[in-house]
């Protein structure tokens, strides 16, 4: 378990000096493309579009597995498994571009550069930034990071260590089960980017991945205040206030998940998230999520995604320690 935790921290400290490169044979452009390529036939069968999505998610995921278990099983023999269980963890989380591809939002608005603050923003979020003013850009902005934190790092390397965890018991190699952890985690998050739309073409084959979307992310959207708290107290926000706003405005957001970091910023720094968005499908009238009075800037943003990218590396070195020490503390009580 010690090297499962190892290979952890060393992935994050990848993540933290080269990010997460764009390639044409990135895992995760791998799953997109056997996703996209499959979709068709699976249209196909004569079931119901639910069943027909319920069918296409299960087998990626057992597609994305077996060829996982098949290229361990085939460098086990060697200390290249230990390169690729790395690589594997490393693909599957972003913490430094999910803070990254912000920057050039903050700059565009530095520079009171609205129209190209909303070109940057509109490559990373899926509402029409065409109608948004200034102060909307900077919420998005927000609401994006702070909703990333969970999808993009926490959740996937909550499910690495708790599948690392699990399979000691099982007699299964850990950090073997610790990959089809976080592998299955992208697999649905995925999924779910791609298919999880609640529009004609997908509201019935896409639900079941978008339903397990939440499933999967149910634990780290919650977990993800502990560390969100631990940030803001280490950087002098008001912690208390981001419990506080927790309690209050969690449901106040669309995902059943999403509102609990995004109701922690809004909280410990003391402003307003969602309120209506417009979307290409049309306006949605969102709750206001927080009461705050300060009007967050682009100075904000930037302290929010340092705020984020702190609370990430906390997360991180928990987790990895957890995942250390919790099979002894098992094996020595039971």
């Amino acid at each position: 378990m010690g090297t499962c935790a190892l290979l952890l921290i060393a992935a994050v400290a990848l993540d933290a000096v080269l990010g997460d490169p764009a390639y044409a044979l990135h895992p995760v452009r791998l799953i997109g493309w056997t996703i996209g390529k499959l979709e068709p036939p699976l249209r196909a069968i004569p079931v119901s579009e639910f069943w027909r999505g319920t069918l296409f998610t299960f087998l990626i995921l057992i597609i994305c597995e077996g060829i996982l278990i098949f290229l361990y099983k085939l460098l086990s023999p060697s200390p290249l498994r230990y390169l690729f269980i790395l690589f594997v963890i490393y693909s599957c989380f972003a913490l430094r571009d999910l803070t990254r591809h912000i920057l050039p939002v903050i700059s565009a608005l530095e520079k009171d550069d609205i129209p190209e603050a909303r070109g940057r923003l509109q490559k990373i979020v899926g509402r029409d930034t065409t109608v948004l003013n200034r102060a909307g850009i900077i919420r998005a902005a927000i609401e994006t990071t702070a909703e990333g934190f969970v999808d993009g790092f926490l959740a996937p390397i909550f499910w690495y260590v708790l599948f690392a965890i699990v399979g000691k018991p099982l007699s299964v190699t850990p950090c073997l089960f610790g990959l089809m952890g976080i592998l299955g985690y992208r697999v649905v998050n995925t999924l779910d980017s791609m298919i999880g739309y609640k529009n004609e073409n997908y509201l019935y084959f896409g639900r079941f991945a978008a339903k397990l979307d939440d499933v999967v992310n149910f634990i780290p959207a919650r977990l993800s205040v502990l560390f969100l708290f631990l940030g803001a107290w280490i950087l002098g926000k008001d912690p208390g206030n981001g419990l506080d706003s927790v309690v209050k405005y969690h449901r106040h957001a669309a995902s059943p998940n999403a509102g609990y970091p995004e109701s922690f910023v809004a909280g410990a720094f003391h402003i307003r998230l969602g309120g209506p968005v417009q979307y290409p499908f049309g306006k949605v009238d969102k709750p206001w999520i927080g009461n705050g009075t300060i009007e967050p800037t682009p100075n904000t943003v930037r302290e929010v995604t340092r705020f984020i990218t702190l609370s990430g590396y906390l997360a991180a070195v928990t987790l990895a320690l957890f995942s250390w020490v919790t099979p002894a503390i098992i094996k020595k009580n039971f």
